[in-house]
């Protein structure tokens, strides 16, 4: 029997990125929805009743900022998916990152570009922890 997929919310504004992770994470059995802002995100998020069983946010969007949109999420929505923050702005170092990641708000921070197997990595980590 096969399992079902996992749903994956792609939140970028970067349609080539959204492409690009989309192609990745089907390659390997996920299931993927793309919103290309952070009012579509929530709208799909208090509109579905599938859920969804992990969220990538862009750190930057156009309009609210990936952190912003994480709390929102979480104080807006019944929403429980863990979230990883993805930027091409912020590095792992950056005291916003490490704020994020202490707080629980995230679970996890990816530097964009980054290499397919990174993003695979981390999403298992992710999705397997207890």
């Amino acid at each position: 029997m096969m399992t079902p997929s996992r749903l994956v919310l792609v939140v970028d504004d970067e349609p080539d990125v959204c492409w690009a992770i989309e192609t990745l994470l089907r390659a390997h059995h996920f299931a993927v929805v793309t919103a290309a802002s952070g009012a579509e995100a929530l709208r799909w998020i208090t509109t579905t009743q599938t859920g969804c069983d992990l969220i990538l946010v862009d750190a930057k969007l156009t309009d609210i900022d990936g952190v912003d949109l994480a709390r929102r999420i979480r104080a807006e929505t019944p929403c429980l998916a863990p979230m990883i923050m993805v930027s091409g702005y912020f590095y792992k170092d950056d005291g916003v990152v490490l704020d994020t990641l202490r707080s629980g708000l995230v679970s996890a921070f990816v530097t964009k570009p980054f290499a397919h197997g990174e993003m695979l990595a981390t999403i298992d980590e992710v999705l397997n922890r207890g």
